[in-house]
């Protein structure tokens, strides 16, 4: 089931493009942000982001979800 504030944090996410800027424009510490990502991940079965240094690009799963 999806909580609607992890996916709150995904949409920031995917906006900001970096978790480092989604934390901040959500007035949280990046690490809890980052586990909340990962339980969504979890929880969903599959990778919503492509990491590529310290950016973010969404995968087709983040695309749709999205949407």
């Amino acid at each position: 089931m999806i909580d609607l504030k992890r996916l709150r944090y995904f949409c920031a996410i995917a906006e900001q493009g970096q978790i480092s800027r989604a934390a901040r424009m959500l007035n949280m510490a990046q690490p809890p942000l980052s586990q909340r990502l990962r339980e969504l991940e979890e929880d969903l079965g599959c990778a919503l982001f492509e990491r590529h240094g310290r950016g973010l690009v969404l995968t087709e799963a983040g695309r749709l979800l999205k949407l």
